[in-house]
């Protein structure tokens, strides 16, 4: 019988419900099968792609599994579970994230292939989000294979951020751990959302500069830090070994704006693509009271100043921008093709890459 196409089918008439016991696991391992099977092509050996009943059985009782239905046939499934003990579950010891008492973490999340992309992936994940805020758990972990873009994409649009990687026993690709704040709010929401800004312009910053000759990466183009890289150690110095450590460890450190904090070029930009991913976490963690307070740091005058905590925050992403642009301009000047950074651009790509794949 030929399966529906996605045009054919809505999601009106989809339901989502906890997992009964009318449910047939040998119906579920085939769906996830069958929504793995692309990222099995590409060779990523994920536990779905080749589990059995038993195994699928299993992983669902580990805590509440939740299905979309459609037409009597379930169309899509996830699992959503309390933090791990590490004793009981010792595979987690290179993962803390899963262990977290205020964390709940999904697993085994798949959409049937002929129904991609039509927002039933985002409602099972708001299931599981409102399981988990029902019992008090601040935020929710997740993991999935590092070359996965497009899945990464997905959550990364449902508010996930990367936290950390791990390379479970067995797998042919390390995972990316990604985790998003359930005590949400508009200002979270906003700042986050720069956050991510920030680390995507980075990386688009970096794939035309890496492109540059030596020369016209140190050639001085009469910028305020004179070239490219007098520029980037000035995002490096600025926005990472000052701000940085005052919003996350309160110490205020003294360094000239204009200091060559890394000479070599590629260990620079892996410095600040680190640097830019850091701030994610973050503010999944940040209480909303210190989103709301104040910031108070010494200035490298020895000035003691107090300024509202998000707006300043907002102002390093800022001040981030103001830079790549005058990195963008120096590039052009040189006859080079500079990348196109405005924020929309970011929103577009996320938005071509979040259809819904398997987990």
């Amino acid at each position: 019988m030929k399966r529906p196409s996605v045009t054919e089918v809505g999601t009106a008439d989809v339901e989502v419900r906890p997992l009964a016991a009318r449910d047939s696991f040998d119906a579920l391992t085939d769906l996830l099968r069958r929504a793995y099977a692309p990222l099995t092509a590409a060779g990523m050996n994920f536990t779905a792609a080749t589990q059995t009943s038993d195994d699928t059985a299993r992983r669902a009782a580990e805590g509440q599994c939740f299905v979309a239905v459609h037409g009597g046939k379930v169309v899509g499934t996830i699992t959503v579970a309390g933090p791990h003990d590490q004793a009981s579950a010792p595979w987690t010891a290179p993962a803390p994230w899963f262990r977290d008492r205020d964390t709940a973490h999904v697993h085994q999340f798949a959409v049937d292939p002929a129904l991609q992309g039509q927002g039933i992936g985002r409602r099972l994940v708001a299931q599981c989000e409102q399981w988990a805020r029902d019992r008090g758990y601040r935020r929710i972990v997740l993991d999935t294979a590092e070359p996965a873009t497009r899945l990464r994409a997905m959550y990364r649009r449902l508010g996930f951020a990367d936290v950390g990687h791990v390379q479970w026993e067995g797998k042919t690709y390390r995972s990316v751990v990604m985790r998003r704040s359930l005590v949400d709010s508009p200002l979270r929401a906003h700042l986050s959302t720069m956050a991510r800004y920030n680390h995507w312009a980075t990386q688009q910053i970096f794939d035309h500069v890496d492109a540059l000759p030596e020369a016209d990466y140190r050639r001085d183009n009469g910028l305020p830090f004179k070239s490219v890289h007098g520029t980037l150690n000035h995002l490096l110095v600025g926005e990472h070994l000052l701000w940085f450590r005052r919003f996350a460890f309160d110490e205020s450190p003294s360094l000239r704006l204009d200091h060559e904090a890394e000479s070599d070029r590629y260990r620079l930009r892996d410095r600040l693509l680190a640097g830019a991913a850091a701030w994610l976490p973050l503010l999944d963690d940040w209480p909303e009271d210190r989103l709301a307070g104040v910031l108070r740091y010494t200035r490298t005058t020895g000035e003691v100043v107090t300024l509202p905590f998000a707006a300043t925050l907002a102002h390093v992403f800022n001040h981030g921008t103001h830079h790549r642009g005058q990195i963008t301009a120096a590039i052009t000047s040189m006859g080079h093709r500079c990348p196109e950074i405005d924020l929309v651009w970011m929103l577009q790509a996320e938005g071509k890459a979040g259809q819904e794949v398997p987990h």
